[in-house]
């Protein structure tokens, strides 16, 4: 065995246990997400693929219901059958997890210089946030690799393969075009390089992705599900006032960033220093994973989902550009080395105490869900429509609590396309905007029982606490189950 693998297989090893270590050290799951992810793959389980999922009772869903994710909530069918369900997608989101860290390491490898690789490969767990975001239930995880398989794809012209991933993308998530917009650059690029232009890349992209539409289950509704998904929802992130987004939305401040992504700022700051320095000319692979690179990193200013899509072809980025740099004969000193060493302690501890913090926030905050979403299932009658005041509260409680239905989920977007005026009735009774929100549960959306968290929803509350019409069920520090007498 080379003297260079052992470090990659240390690193390996250590590697799935970080992330088995992320998975479990709450018994919750990460995110609101996840609970209905597995909802999701029991109904698809029990119901098939097209049925009405009137749990969204004023979205778009109801009527025109399209899985955005069906491919993914097809995976997680196997892990409904554990007696806990919620226990069995954590299950099911560690394997997904070492899955992507397995397949960046195939990748890497391919890429990447045999001294080097380990510090690329040790920099996926050296970000909190982005362990976080792979270890939530959620699709992203298989995205996020299936992005990178897409572009070693279209880099080494594999047309069929290109094609096959192109429509299994499509099944699996909304962000499918992407693979379109890669083989576009990569293109572009070979044709500076090499002066070769391969269409087919696009050709095949572009077929995969449309064959996926069209295949899906669940078209034409597909189709409008990816309108409001992926283009107005980017257009409303861009615009103030008009709807709620979830908070992967919003950008990280300069403090967030450099603590939760550190790899990214230390790795643009070597990149131009050796720039500056007459770096030896790059590979046309190193040239394509920078210019991906440098997409998903002006985008990340905007928001910052962008930088958990787009972290790993950064890491991909930096290897190429920095084995090409010892390519042409540069060598590490030991003191080099010695500094690397150090830096690496140090982002180790700070992404070890940012997971040991997300885990503590997941279990408070999903605790309090959990217990509520409990409550109402034991409580509240089958059939109920349930007010929330966040949007994104249903996300647990279909998932908690699937006997009752709700207003909206997976993102706002879809009650406002339904009904404008009745989506902004709903926000302005949540933020506790109407005189007489009684009137308005019980006339307007004709509810019952109701629930409000108590950080951005209180003014509900106090209107809820101090009017005789209303009583409440279940409190606790985050937030309050009442019902309409």
């Amino acid at each position: 065995m080379a003297r260079h693998s052992l470090p990659t297989i240390f690193i390996l090893i250590i590697g799935i246990g970080v992330i088995f270590y992320t998975q479990f050290s709450t018994p919750t799951l990460y995110d609101a997400d996840g609970y209905l992810h597995i909802r999701m793959a029991e109904f698809l389980r029990d119901l098939g693929p097209r049925y009405n999922f009137h749990w969204a009772r004023f979205s778009t869903f109801n009527g025109n219901f399209g899985d955005k994710d069906f491919l993914y909530h097809a995976l997680l069918i196997p892990f409904t059958f554990f007696k806990n369900i919620f226990f069995g997608v954590k299950i099911a989101a560690f394997i997904f997890t070492s899955i992507l860290f397995l397949g960046f390491y195939l990748i890497l490898k391919k890429y990447s210089n045999k001294i080097i690789l380990p510090i690329f490969l040790a920099s996926f767990l050296l970000s909190s946030l982005f362990m976080e975001t792979v270890s939530s239930p959620r699709p992203m995880t298989i995205v996020i690799l299936i992005n990178l398989l897409a572009i070693h794809l279209l880099i080494q012209k594999k047309y069929l393969w290109v094609l096959f991933t192109a429509i299994f993308y499509t099944f699996i998530h909304v962000t499918s075009p992407l693979i379109i917009l890669y083989a576009c650059i990569i293109e572009i690029i070979r044709h500076f390089d090499k002066k070769e232009f391969c269409a087919k890349n696009i050709l095949f992209a572009s077929i995969g992705v449309l064959a996926g539409f069209i295949a899906h289950p669940n078209f034409p509704n597909n189709i409008i599900v990816f309108y409001l998904n992926s283009i107005l929802v980017p257009i409303y992130t861009m615009k103030t006032g008009v709807l709620e987004l979830g908070a992967e939305f919003f950008p990280l401040n300069t403090r967030e960033y450099m603590l939760q992504y550190p790899v990214v700022i230390i790795g643009v700051i070597a990149v131009l220093y050796l720039a500056v320095i007459r770096m030896p000319k790059p590979r046309f692979e190193t040239k394509v994973f920078l210019a991906l690179a440098a997409l998903f990193f002006v985008l990340s200013f905007t928001c910052k989902r962008y930088l958990s899509h787009g972290y790993l072809i950064m890491l991909m980025a930096f290897s190429c550009y920095f084995s090409d740099y010892f390519e042409g004969g540069k060598k590490i000193t030991r003191i080099a080395l010695a500094g690397l060493a150090a830096l690496f302690i140090i982002l180790a501890v700070n992404s070890f105490n940012g997971i040991r913090y997300n885990a503590f926030v997941a279990r408070v905050i999903n605790g309090h869900y959990e217990a509520m979403g409990k409550w109402m299932e034991q409580n509240i009658p089958e059939g109920e429509l349930i007010f929330h005041a966040n949007w994104s509260d249903s996300q647990y409680f279909i998932g908690l609590n699937p006997k009752d239905d709700y207003f909206v989920t997976l993102d706002p977007v879809y009650m406002y396309n339904k009904n404008p005026e009745l989506y902004r009735i709903y926000r302005d009774v949540s933020f506790g905007k109407m005189q007489d929100p009684y009137t308005v549960f019980k006339n307007v959306f004709n509810v019952k029982y109701g629930y409000a968290g108590k950080n951005y929803f209180n003014d509900l509350v106090e209107q809820v606490r101090k009017d005789p019409r209303f009583t409440i069920l279940a409190e606790d520090q985050f937030g309050v189950i009442f019902k309409l007498i």
